[in-house]
Order: C-alpha cells, then sequence, then structure tokens
C-alpha cells in the first residue's frame, strides 16, 4: 500500500486545474458497501458551500446543482460536456459493487476515489457470496484510480486498506482512532489520515494535526454514538480536503448536515417531543451491531425495534440478527410473519436466545407495527425501524404527530 502523504492544492480551482491538465475530468467516485450514498451527501453539501456547481450521480439518479434529472444516459452525456466547458465543477458518483462487475470502469479515470468499507473485518461476511463479489468490484475500482490522483479509503476495515491490499495512487486513511493498526502504521510511514481524538475530528499526519469538529455537534451521529457516521464524516472531509476545500470549511457543514428524505433507510431521524424515531434498513449482523450499540448507547430512554421479513439478511444470519436485537431492545414489534414464516422462526430463535425478559408484539403489517411502536414510545425512547419499505415508513414516521395512533390486530408475548 502506499503511504505517501498527499500534496494538497491551495484552492479547489488548483485541484481542478491540475486535474485538466493531467487529461482527466473532476470526477470524483465512491464506492463501498454501506454508507456511500451519506458520504456523497455530505461532501455535496460541503462542495456547494463553497460556492462549487456540483453534480451527483447515485442510485437515486442524477442531480445536477440539485435539480433530479429525468435521463441519467442523457443527463451524464450533459454532465461531461459541461465538466469540459467549465460550467460544471465537479461530479461526485456512486460507484456500486454489482454495476461495476456488470458494466466495468474505465482504468485510470477517477481523479479521487473513496471507499467507506467491504466488510467492517467480520469473518461471517467475507464468506458471503455478495462480499466476494464486492471483493472483485473492489479491485476493479483501484485500477480506476489514476496515479495521479488520491485514494480515501476505510483504515478500520482490512478488506479495503489492508497490508495484502495493492494500489499505486496516494492513500488517505480515515478511523475512529489513530492507533487502528492500519492507520498507525500509515502514519508512521509518512501517511496523512483522519481520525477521532478526544470526541473531536482531526486530520493530519504523525506529526501535524487539524481539529475540524466535535463528534458531540453530529447531530446526524447522535453526536458520535453512530460512529459509522462519524466515519462517513471524515471520509467527506478527506475527500473535500484532497479537493482543496480546507476543514474550516468542511466542519461547520458537516455540524449542520441532516440526512436527507431522499435517502430513506439511511439512518434517518425524525425527533419528537418523546423520543426519536431511526428508519435504516434491514442488515446482517456485522453491519447490524453497530447500529444497535448507537441506539443502546443513548443516555436516556430505551430501545423498541420494528422489524418484518429482513429479506436482506441471509438466512444463516437471522438467529444472529435476533439475538443482536434482543440483547440491545426493550420491546420487539414484529410484523408480516405469516408471509415468511420460517424466516421469523429463525429470528425468534435468536431473541430466545438472548434470554432476556422483554415485550414482543405481532402485527399483520408494517404500517401497524410502526404506529405499535410509537404508542409504545415513552419519553427519552428511542424507536428503531428496520424498513422493508423505507419510503414508506419515512413519510408515515414525519407524519405522526404523537402516541394517539390507532392499531389493530396485535397480540403481545413475553
Amino acid at each position: 500500500m502506499s503511504a505517501i502523504a498527499t500534496e494538497f492544492p491551495e484552492s479547489f480551482r488548483s485541484w481542478r486545474q491540475r486535474v485538466v491538465r493531467q487529461g482527466a475530468l473532476p470526477v470524483i467516485g465512491v464506492a463501498g458497501s454501506r454508507g456511500k450514498s451519506t458520504v456523497i451527501r455530505l461532501l455535496d453539501a460541503i462542495l456547494t458551500a463553497a460556492d462549487l456547481r456540483v453534480a451527483t450521480w447515485t442510485d437515486a439518479g442524477i442531480e445536477i446543482r440539485g435539480r433530479r434529472q429525468s435521463s441519467e444516459l442523457a443527463a451524464w452525456e450533459s454532465c461531461l460536456r459541461r465538466l469540459a466547458g467549465n460550467t460544471l465543477d465537479v461530479v461526485i458518483q456512486e460507484l456500486d459493487w454489482p454495476t461495476v462487475n456488470a458494466v466495468g470502469l474505465p482504468a485510470s479515470a477517477y481523479p479521487v476515489v473513496a471507499v467507506t468499507n467491504i466488510c467492517v473485518n467480520n469473518d461471517r461476511c467475507m464468506i458471503q457470496a455478495e462480499t466476494q463479489l464486492a471483493v472483485k468490484a473492489y479491485a476493479r475500482v483501484r485500477s480506476a484510480s489514476r496515479v495521479d490522483g488520491a485514494l480515501v479509503l476505510n483504515g478500520d476495515d482490512f478488506a479495503v486498506s489492508g497490508t495484502e491490499v495493492e494500489y499505486d495512487a496516494p492513500a488517505t486513511l480515515f478511523a475512529l482512532s489513530h492507533d487502528a493498526p492500519l492507520v498507525r502504521v500509515h502514519l508512521a510511514e509518512g501517511g496523512r489520515a483522519g481520525w477521532i481524538a478526544n470526541k473531536q475530528l482531526v486530520v493530519g499526519t504523525a506529526t501535524a494535526t487539524t481539529t475540524v469538529v466535535s463528534q458531540d455537534e453530529l447531530p446526524f451521529a447522535l453526536g458520535g454514538l453512530a460512529s459509522f457516521q462519524v466515519q462517513n464524516a471524515l471520509a467527506a472531509i478527506l475527500i473535500a480536503e484532497i479537493c482543496g476545500i480546507p476543514p474550516h470549511v468542511s466542519g461547520p457543514v458537516v455540524a449542520r448536515f441532516e440526512i436527507p428524505n431522499s435517502l430513506p433507510g439511511s439512518f434517518n431521524q425524525i425527533a419528537y417531543a418523546r423520543g426519536i424515531a431511526i428508519v435504516d434498513r434491514p442488515t446482517p449482523s456485522w453491519y447490524l451491531r453497530p447500529i444497535l450499540r448507537a441506539m443502546r448507547q443513548r443516555p436516556q430512554g430505551g430501545t423498541i425495534v420494528v422489524c418484518g421479513q429482513l429479506r436482506e439478511i441471509p438466512v444463516d444470519d437471522l438467529t444472529e440478527v435476533g439475538r443482536l436485537i434482543a440483547r440491545s431492545a426493550d420491546a420487539i414489534v414484529l410484523h408480516s410473519e405469516t408471509l415468511a414464516a420460517d424466516r421469523i422462526k429463525l429470528l425468534r430463535l435468536g431473541i430466545d436466545i438472548a434470554e432476556r425478559a422483554m415485550v414482543v408484539v405481532h402485527t399483520k403489517s408494517e404500517r401497524t407495527a410502526i404506529a405499535r411502536g410509537l404508542t409504545m414510545m415513552r419519553p427519552g425512547d428511542g424507536l428503531l425501524v428496520l424498513a422493508d419499505n423505507p419510503a414508506s415508513s419515512l413519510r408515515q414516521l414525519t407524519r405522526a404527530t404523537g402516541p394517539s395512533i390507532e392499531f389493530d390486530g396485535d397480540q403481545a408475548a413475553h
């Protein structure tokens, strides 16, 4: 791995001019198994706050300066023309693992590539077929980065930045601590990184650091409790720095950032007088663990979890997911069990293994389950919805005004 510290430009304009002189276009690629959409939105907010003309291409489509485009192919051609014509400053492109494997990427095309994670060092994750495809796609993503460009990589994930990973472009790592093994070696070899020190997000080298913002000031990361969101913030700050946007510009933007409703199921937060609701997607145990930890570490109130068919979770992981939920939750609201009785059975097995006394409620639909969860909330509680339909769930929770929502067809068990 390359640990040479990246040379940072004096400004975005100088970075862009250098990229164009090198025969490239200012397109930033962001890949990863989780968190890439959040990093893109964070980076978009930072660059826009710096008065730059930004376009994004995500799984939700192409947006040019915040306006959704109707045709992806035509819009992408327009983005490239406008980049070349200097009427658009930069494009941020989501690099999805399946798409990368299906259609590939142009070699040595991206001046900046960031990778949020692959498997967060979980052995059970690494043997999954989906992960093997991600590893294959990651090799293609690395080859798509320019040698004269830069990589921003997760220093807590050995599959992303481990010593066995070979790449030519200079790397900048982000991690929760400068004592993370990969980051410690990287800094000792003269590399640059971002990490958390005394609750502060800092960037720098082994000999010089800059404080960016306190994790306590990041509401979208639950004041730092959601460690994966802190990592996303570090990734965006480091990418921006590589592009000539200094940390003192990024810090205030990150501090006021909120997950937009256009990203349903991305740790969306809805605040109520009596507590908070969070909408995320059902995820395997290796990604679910930090989400549940963040909920459990909140300073007050309990946790209510709503979940249904959990289609995205491998069958052999359902029992572990049930165990993790039961260890963190004070109450669980299950739904749609008649449509996936075998999966619910495995989930319930994990709940029973946890051997914790709690209320388990059964409902017929996700909408009813959410309504039931809202009625169960006490002051300070957190409601975590692992949504089968994140967009619908987010709309329902956003419209909710109090715990007086009617429900029916429920049955509780202890």
